[in-house]
């Protein structure tokens, strides 16, 4: 059945958000038919443009060409153990009320996956093989990144600056292990080919040829840290937030913490550590997402599609459009 007080919001690019009352299953036809042809017109793309200088993964110019298939957006994982941590029906229902269908879906999915990979893990391995490179040159091949703690490279890069000023910003992405060696290995085998295809959502790579075990990261855990970290370095400061980590502090929520301890109106929330499992907060509500191996490309989908709709394509002050970050067109627009 049809809410006949149902509003459904849409966004052209760079344009204000446009908002059509659905009052009978004539409007819906007509606006699901409308929405389609527009989604295939942004469906097309857009170019990547360069970011700031200095250091940070720089957006792609072009897509590479597809080489994976996506299972269906309802094929489910299967989890041995609680199953508390989600709710299926609540997140199938969610998807059927913001009007997203599992073929936009699963192409968003490797749209996204396309990006990470691109953006940030290819940029991230290239540099720290760069940094290595210059310690090996200047007598410090001991001191490698992933040799050494980030307590040692944060000192390294403070008594070398003039020739380590990059050690700094690659720092942030290292903090989510202790196990440099592992962590080091594992990113570059995540910048690899061009969507991620190691990615394993509840565990991770071999480890000295033994398999990974959960005193390692996961994959999910990687990927989130990564990406937070990304948008923290392009969110303006804070002075509420010294150590810079202005994203993970206002729009990431991760447990024990709870939903309603987020600092914004919206937010990622990691409601799991083993296995991992992401939602996202907005206003009032905890949106839940599909388990599994697509869990949080899909939490992070989801966000964007409400910063889409809902806050101008803004994240803060932060433009995710053409003339900002360019994320949008992940999600075809």
């Amino acid at each position: 059945s049809i809410n006949d007080k149902a509003v459904v919001s849409t966004q052209s690019t760079g344009s204000p958000k446009i908002r059509k009352r659905v009052s009978d299953i004539n409007d819906l036809s007509n606006y699901l038919k409308e929405y389609e042809e527009k989604d295939k017109w942004m469906a097309r793309g857009t170019s990547d443009r360069s970011l700031s200088s200095g250091w940070a993964p720089r957006a792609s110019e072009t897509l590479p060409p597809r080489t994976y298939f996506l299972a269906s957006q309802n094929q489910s994982v299967s989890v041995a153990g609680d199953t508390s941590y989600y709710n299926q029906q609540a997140a199938d229902a969610l998807l059927e009320r913001l009007g997203v269908s599992a073929p936009y879906l699963d192409s968003w999915t490797q749209n996204i996956r396309t990006w990470l990979a691109r953006t940030i893990f290819q940029h991230l391995d290239k540099e720290i093989q760069m940094i290595n490179k210059t310690l090996e040159q200047i007598g410090s091949a001991e001191c490698k990144i992933g040799c050494v703690s980030t307590a040692v490279l944060s000192k390294i890069s403070i008594n070398k600056h003039e020739h380590m000023a990059n050690i700094a910003k690659v720092l942030p992405y290292l903090e989510v292990s202790v196990n440099q060696e592992y962590l080091v290995h594992r990113i570059g085998e995540l910048a690899a080919g061009s969507c991620l295809g190691c990615f394993r959502w509840e565990s991770g790579g071999q480890y000295k040829n033994a398999p990974w075990n959960k005193e390692l990261p996961t994959d999910s855990q990687i990927v989130a840290h990564c990406i937070n970290t990304y948008l923290d370095s392009h969110l303006p400061r804070n002075p509420m937030y010294p150590e810079g980590r202005t994203f993970t502090t206002q729009y990431f929520v991760q447990t024990p913490n709870k939903a309603d301890s987020k600092k914004r109106e919206y937010a990622l929330f990691q409601s799991s550590i083993h296995p991992p499992h992401f939602k996202v907060l907005v206003e009032d509500e905890v949106w839940e997402v599909s388990k599994g191996r697509n869990n949080l490309f899909h939490s992070l989908l989801l966000l964007l599609f409400h910063l889409r709709n809902e806050e101008h394509g803004m994240l803060g002050p932060v433009n995710l459009g053409p003339t900002g970050l360019n994320m949008l067109w992940i999600i075809g627009s």
